[in-house]
């Protein structure tokens, strides 16, 4: 029995060898750090080659009965030199305030960037004083079970903790605080709380994962949010136009090894300086993009009016050209005259698998809420029907805004013409979010929800500029009189 854990870490040695000193990251040799050869394993060269890029966070959590703070921990991984970190959502729930430490370095105060609770991602940045090493951000598609790993995080506090473990298994699906999330990466490298927000780290010093959550009920049966997933995901996380109100135009291949222009929007500033799909940017504004993380990144507190001066190539052919920001056209808001705080719903009979065409049914009731929710008409059984809600909803400032529905069954979250949330089909209680950038003033807003069997909810939350995520007050609702 005592020889089991030997052997386990032989072979992850052996597994970790074949990176041997492929790396040359300007680490000190064995010799140079005074420590015998064989100690020097390509684990520990991993480990100290991944050390600089990984960082732990300590925040200050604001908790219910006022006056009452605690501490909270969690982890980060650097994916950009200027100070861009990312971490998962629920590190920050809470947050009053919240420092990094980096090794090496002194404690880092930290602002929130972007955040996502829908895909539990999250984005800060720290001011070093000077580059920080990133990390590199590898691929999720080609995993292989049984492939080492190494995650470093903060367990317990325990700044920059090393684990191993392989990747056990692929193609899992958890939920974190009622947040669904697919397509996750299981892993047996030990995890605790504070890992969370970590990278998963593979064989080539590439981060294949953020580590976010554990099954409890299990031994090292653990999961993290897939790098494929984070790079699908990274532009609707930072939605750099709708956070900043600028219009550019541009999308990026989040999985090229390179700024490769995927599409440019028509009619929009890129297309009018002469962007177009299959360009290669190469630089923005000086900075360097190397992929899409850093052209998204370079796009940072930028504001309508402002110049770009991008280059970029062409079928080999260096070029330069400038781009001009431009206006982010929003959503007028309505006139508040004649209006009440409320909303209209209309109710509906029917077995569905997705939500149907409300306006093919026959209205089997209609009336006034505060606000959405699957109380508003409901069958003997409480199976089988739907809710179409309409109104508006007061915005208190322009900004971005993330509107959530949180329903078991299926759900649709209508702004204006545009569909910002869909959360259909059968499922148990899911969350689903949108972002859009809002005039303040009131929006027309239509949410429709369906039952089919078991449990039913019905919520619609929000988070915005000085609003933490929250349910939307029946304040906020409003309906013509």
């Amino acid at each position: 029995m005592s020889r089991a854990p030997t052997i386990l870490l032989c072979l992850g040695a052996a597994l970790f060898g074949s990176i041997a000193w492929a790396h040359k990251t300007g680490e000190r040799t064995p010799a140079e750090a005074g420590k015998p050869l064989a100690r020097y394993t390509p684990t520990v060269r991993l480990v100290e080659q991944s050390l600089p890029s990984v960082a732990s966070i300590q925040t200050l959590q604001v908790q219910e009965a006022p006056g009452v703070f605690t501490m909270g921990v969690g982890s980060a991984s650097v994916i950009h030199g200027d100070g861009y970190l990312l971490t998962n959502e629920h590190v920050l729930k809470r947050m009053h305030q919240g420092q990094v430490l980096l090794p090496g370095r002194p404690q880092l105060p930290f602002r929130i960037i972007a955040r996502m609770s829908s895909e539990d991602l999250a984005l800060i940045k720290v001011e070093a004083g000077e580059p920080l090493r990133p990390i590199p951000i590898g691929r999720s598609d080609d995993l292989m079970l049984g492939e080492p790993v190494l995650i470093i995080g903060n367990p317990g506090g325990l700044t920059h903790s090393v684990s191993m473990g392989i990747v056990s298994g692929l193609h899992r699906s958890t939920a974190v605080g009622g947040v669904f999330l697919p397509r996750m990466v299981q892993t047996s490298a030990a995890v605790s709380g504070g890992n969370s927000g970590g990278p998963l780290i593979n064989a080539l010093g590439e981060q294949i994962g953020v580590v976010t959550s554990k099954k409890l009920d299990g031994e090292n049966i653990n999961f993290s949010i897939t790098a494929d997933r984070v790079r699908e995901m990274f532009p609707a996380l930072l939605s750099a136009e709708l956070r900043y109100g600028f219009a550019l135009g541009v999308e990026v291949d989040m999985y090229a090894l390179s700024g490769r222009v995927k599409e440019v929007r028509k009619d929009s500033p890129a297309a009018g300086a002469g962007i177009g799909s299959g360009d290669v940017i190469v630089q923005l504004d000086g900075r360097d993009i190397r992929h899409g993380f850093d052209f998204h990144l370079a796009l940072v507190d930028r504001k309508p009016g402002e110049g770009l001066k991008i280059q970029f190539e062409r079928e080999g052919e260096k070029m330069e050209t400038e781009v001009e920001l431009g206006e982010l056209e929003l959503l007028e808001p309505v006139a508040e005259e004649g209006m009440k705080n409320g909303l209209q719903f209309e109710g509906f009979d029917g077995k569905w698998d997705s939500l149907p065409d409300f306006d093919k049914l026959e209205v089997v009731a209609s009336g006034q809420v505060e606000a959405p929710t699957e109380g508003a008409y409901k069958t003997e059984n409480n199976e089988n029907y739907g809710l179409r809600f309409r109104g508006f909803l007061k915005v208190p400032r322009e900004g971005l805004y993330t509107l959530y529905t949180t329903s078991d069954d299926g759900s649709r979250l209508r702004v204006g013409e545009q569909e910002l949330v869909n959360n259909d089909g059968l499922h148990g209680v899911l969350k689903s979010g949108g972002m859009i950038r809002l005039k303040p003033g009131l929006h027309p807003v239509e949410v429709t929800f369906f039952e089919q069997g078991g449990a039913e909810k019905l919520e619609v939350s929000w988070e915005g500029p000085d609003l933490s995520a929250q349910v939307i007050p029946k304040e906020a609702w409003f309906r013509k009189e």
